[in-house]
């Protein structure tokens, strides 16, 4: 599982100098534990990474959160940070603009357009076909979802359990329309989950086909850009995947904690993808210190 540096790699420097936008992943790489990008990877007060993130906005630099997280969150996140776009739930909601001036789109990736109808969200959608209540009878204490919070969201679930991920993509092979079960890594808080002592992990369901990887695809086409054009950093095996769509993709150090990640590059190493020395925000902060370099 050879993964060059960032710094070692050969071609880095090139790539890095065509592209105008980077695709970001928030927890486990822009920011520290808890959450702010005040503190460095220890979580000690600093100020690296909002210095990176103001020299980028300065170059005219765009970045694009791309999170799990729903659009309420990451539309304040951009409007303090300052940036203007995102991507949120996991791929199936994609805004350009800022309010009142916004574009949203739900990403519903393989669903054809007649399993929507006015007025509905994918949400309310996998909401109706039982999805949840499914997998809650296949795997009874092991399932949960996420928070109440799934009241804010409009295209995808959020779960957290220990489970199989093809046994309950299994469970939800049966209903219609097709829905995904996306794995996003683990999680370190837990409600009622009996794990006999493995990890919860944070589990997604999605309209089929929708994910990090199909949603940065589609919204390099609504910018008329291309994979050249755009590099991207993350932490986590979803985040892998990512390098299929830009020019570079460069995971945090942390990211090599994660015995997925390790499995994941060991069946497949992208030759786009490099590691950064620095965990979470210090790692990010040092790409863009990199991608500014190389324009310059």
């Amino acid at each position: 599982m050879p993964v060059p540096y960032l710094d070692e790699h050969q071609v880095a420097r090139g790539l890095l100098a065509t592209a105008t936008l980077m695709y970001s992943d928030l927890d486990g790489t822009l920011v520290a534990r808890g959450g702010g990008v005040l503190s460095d990877a220890s979580g000690a007060p600093s100020t690296v990474v909002a210095e990176a993130i103001v020299a980028l906005k300065r170059a005219g630099l765009h970045v694009v959160p791309v999170s799990g997280r729903e659009r309420a969150q990451l539309f304040e996140l951009c409007r303090l940070l300052g940036w203007d776009s995102y991507i949120a739930e996991a791929g199936g909601v994609i805004v350009h603009g800022l309010m009142p001036n916004e574009t949203i789109a739900y990403n519903n990736g393989e669903w054809p357009a007649s399993s929507i109808t006015d007025g509905d969200t994918p949400f309310q959608i996998i909401e109706r076909s039982g999805a949840f209540e499914a997998l809650l009878a296949a795997f009874p204490g092991r399932i949960e979802q996420y928070s109440s919070s799934d009241m804010a969201r409009e295209s995808t679930h959020l779960l957290r359990g220990c489970v199989s991920a093809a046994e309950a993509q299994a469970v939800l092979d049966a209903l219609d329309p097709p829905i995904d079960f996306l794995d996003n890594g683990i999680v370190r808080t837990t409600s009622t989950l009996v794990c006999g002592g493995y990890p919860a992990h944070a589990y997604h369901l999605v309209p089929r086909g929708v994910s990090k990887t199909q949603s940065l695809r589609l919204d390099l086409e609504l910018r008329s850009m291309t994979c050249a054009d755009a590099i991207a950093i993350g932490d986590s095996v979803t985040d892998i995947a990512m390098a299929d769509t830009v020019a570079l993709l460069a995971l945090v150090d942390n990211a090599f904690e994660s015995p997925a990640v390790i499995t994941e590059l060991e069946r497949h190493t992208p030759g786009n993808l490099v590691r950064l020395r620095g965990s979470r925000g210090e790692g990010w902060a040092e790409l863009a210190t990199a991608w500014l370099g190389a324009r310059s």
